[in-house]
């Protein structure tokens, strides 16, 4: 067990999205025996900034579901992909159709439709700041990493199965019940994980990763071990070597007394 690997929101955060400051000695802990932390999270940058900054991370981050690999000890990004312009023109164009909020991101900015009619909770959540998008111009020539789509939850799984959603170069994962990720083809936090492992030159059996989403499934089932949670998707229970009892602290804290020797802790 070399390298413990965080999704954030539901996991390593509470349940109010706020990162207990035991959560952060622990870690600390941990880092000093040897036992090395990051995170894979559907974030932004921006959004998760704070909490890069203020955890004990030095190795490279996954973000934006995998899109993005971001190295904190640098500053820089060191592994990144997007979408395909005509994927953009033509998402752009459905979510104009739809009773949906949209969300495009492009570099560290974000440009909204819709933002208000079900996206409340999310915005709050990642703390976004938003341009308001009202012409396909906005986003011309500019890289567009992923699309978050928020919505009612029948109105989510009909857009899913639409023909926009059947494209090979696209990658679609449920990171929440009411949101929906287009990203690009082939990439995932498995996948990013793999990605990182190769760089860092660590085997996937010394990973440890924890996440309670459907976007993180395939984490969970990719890395040595995968721990997610008792309030979490019955297919994500039943891959997890451990379910804990609750996020954030108490979670990680039932993990690593049964885990890891207890002369950490001290």
């Amino acid at each position: 067990m070399r390298l413990l690997v965080f999704d954030l929101d539901g996991t390593l955060l509470e349940k109010d999205g706020t990162l207990d400051p035991r959560t952060v000695d622990l870690l600390k802990q941990l880092d000093s025996s040897g036992v090395k932390s990051t995170i894979a999270t559907g974030r932004s940058l921006k959004s998760a900034r704070h909490f890069i900054e203020t955890l004990p991370l030095k190795i490279p981050v996954v973000l934006f579901n995998g899109a993005r690999v971001y190295d904190p000890v640098s500053g820089s990004y060191i592994y990144s992909k997007s979408l395909p312009w005509s994927v953009v023109e033509r998402f752009v164009s459905r979510c104009r159709e739809v009773s949906v909020s949209s969300f495009f991101f492009v570099d560290e900015d974000v440009y909204a439709m819709n933002p208000g009619l079900h996206a409340s909770d999310y915005i709050f959540r990642d703390g976004l700041s938003y341009f308001s998008l009202t012409n396909l111009s906005q986003l011309s020539g500019r890289t567009v990493t992923k699309i978050v789509i928020a919505g009612l939850v029948n109105e989510l799984t009909k857009l899913r199965f639409s023909t926009e959603f059947n494209d090979p170069r696209i990658n679609v994962t449920r990171s929440e019940e009411n949101l929906l990720e287009v990203l690009p083809a082939g990439v995932s936090k498995a996948e990013a994980l793999k990605w990182l492992c190769g760089f860092l030159r660590l085997d996937l059996k010394d990973v440890v990763a924890f996440g309670n989403g459907e976007n993180d499934l395939e984490m969970i089932k990719t890395a040595g071990i995968g721990i997610t949670f008792a309030d979490a998707p019955p297919s994500l229970r039943y891959h997890a070597r451990m379910v804990l009892s609750t996020c954030g602290y108490v979670g990680l804290r039932e993990f690593v007394e049964k885990h890891i020797e207890r002369a950490v802790l001290r």
